[in-house]
């Protein structure tokens, strides 16, 4: 059967923010003392889980939540000049007018969130947003998600594009689809063994309305 409710991750599942996210991260390196992103790297650093880039660019993870604070103040300021995906919007509309409710449930703040969203017209899209301030644990978000709209499992798909995501969901006994338009590489994410592989935003449907099964 159909899955009746999606929830995206927001940062490089939803928007294209990794050109914004890497100028706010080397911003903050003088300030926080981290290694600042070389754009050379990225192809490698796109292949590394987000432990090995935390240990690559010298952020240990008892400075990760001052971290996290800063790049979401920070962020605000670019949040309404973010663009979600190409293909997204329309995508996100067609699940929305087939009966399926959506929602985000990112590390990213709220209000960030639902200013990017707003300025690309989906807002009302969207049954909720939750904003979940640590980079790790949102398995534990996507439980109270479950609990909070009364739904199983087996009925929620999670839509995200890092190995951290997929992890998630699989913490919570959801299912996920790992999307390689993001910031992890194709061959690290489907080393964490998603329920889906999905390439563009056009697949979404599909995945959707007839899951069970890795699609990709």
């Amino acid at each position: 059967m159909p899955f009746k409710l999606v929830i995206f991750d927001f940062d490089g599942t939803l928007a294209d923010s990794l050109p914004v996210a890497v100028g706010i991260f080397n911003r903050l390196a003088p300030e926080l003392g981290h290694r600042p992103v070389d754009p050379a790297d990225l192809p490698a650093l796109r292949s590394m889980p987000t432990r090995q880039f935390l240990r690559h660019h010298g952020i240990s993870l008892w400075r990760l939540p001052r971290l996290v604070r800063r790049y979401h103040a920070a962020a605000a300021g670019e949040a309404d000049t973010l663009k979600l995906f190409a293909g997204l919007p329309e995508a996100l509309a067609a699940l929305r007018a087939g009966g399926v409710r959506l929602g985000v449930l990112s590390s990213n703040r709220e209000d960030n969130i639902r200013r990017c969203l707003r300025a690309n017209g989906v807002e009302e899209l969207f049954a909720f947003v939750v904003g979940y301030p640590k980079l790790f644990g949102k398995g534990k978000a996507l439980r109270r998600i479950l609990k909070a709209e009364r739904m199983n499992a087996s009925d929620v798909l999670y839509v995200g594009d890092e190995v951290r995501d997929v992890e998630a969901a699989q913490s919570a006994g959801v299912p996920v689809a790992a999307a390689t338009w993001g910031f992890h590489a194709e061959a690290l994410l489907r080393a964490s063994r998603p329920d889906f592989v999905i390439a563009n935003p056009g697949q979404l449907a599909e995945v959707v309305t007839s899951p069970r099964g890795d699609q990709g």
